[in-house]
């Protein structure tokens, strides 16, 4: 299976650079748009001086985590992103017939490498804040050390997210609108601390919508603003855990599925 992965990854990345001149500028607006969300960020943060005891180099950290899962989430799987267009033209029945499981088709068929914008966006912003952060050489090592932990819990959240707004689908054929509920919402929203947000909300983000494992739990647990140590085990083990749930959902819908009739 690993093996037709790289074979299909491969021709997609030979198709998607015919177009060098398209990718550079994908890639470069990707990175500018958010580039400028992180300028905004900063300007209020530094007007404020701090958003409820964190600096900007520690929202800065948040923010890079953020930033760099869901823009590899977007490379990746942007035709599971994309996944209302195979319920609505029917292209999904087409996937049926093939010999491979749907979702490992979605998943290879095609790369995003504009989304490399995104991420070299967040790596900049995260060499900003680990430099910026005013604390002991000790925590900003066990950050670097822990970061790709959280880079990994982060994107398995991200397909689960991802994996269950497509398997609504399977019902509702639609369901670009529910996307700015499951993913847009909540990664806007974790790009800050969530002790700003009221309770049911911050208990939302870390039940149904879990983007808090991915960074604002053990980034608090490092910083000392609170948590348990053992939240550094619980975040990747939760994100395993949550991702194997939208699996069996996803097959749950799968067996539901009646096709499109066309």
């Amino acid at each position: 299976m690993l093996k037709l992965y790289g074979v299909l990854v491969r021709a997609s990345l030979r198709a998607s650079m015919q177009y060098k001149t398209d990718f550079l500028l994908s890639a470069l607006s990707h990175g500018i748009i958010m580039v400028t969300d992180f300028v905004l960020l900063a300007a209020i943060l530094l007007k404020f001086d701090d958003i409820v005891g964190w600096s900007l180099a520690e929202v800065g950290l948040l923010y890079g985590i953020s930033t760099i899962t869901m823009s590899l989430y977007r490379l990746l799987a942007p035709e599971l992103h994309e996944f209302e267009k195979y319920m609505i033209q029917g292209e999904f029945d087409q996937l049926l017939i093939r010999p491979v499981s749907p979702l490992f088709l979605l998943l290879a068929r095609k790369l995003d490498l504009g989304r490399i914008g995104g991420v070299v966006q967040g790596v900049l912003v995260l060499g900003y804040s680990f430099t910026h952060l005013g604390t002991s050489l000790k925590v900003v090592w066990e950050l670097l050390l822990y970061l790709p932990i959280t880079l990994l819990s982060g994107l398995l959240i991200s397909f689960a997210l991802s994996i269950v707004t497509a398997t609504v689908g399977f019902w509702t054929e639609r369901i670009r609108d529910f996307q700015s509920f499951t993913l847009y919402a909540p990664y806007n929203a974790a790009n800050f601390p969530l002790s700003i947000y009221p309770d049911w909300l911050k208990g939302l983000f870390l039940s149904i919508l879990p983007v808090g494992f991915m960074n604002y739990l053990p980034i608090a647990t490092l910083l000392g603003k609170g948590g348990h140590p053992l939240t550094l085990f619980i975040s990747p083990f939760f994100a395993c855990v949550f991702l194997a749930g939208a699996l069996g959902f996803w097959r749950f819908g799968l067996r539901h599925y009646h096709g499109t009739g066309s």
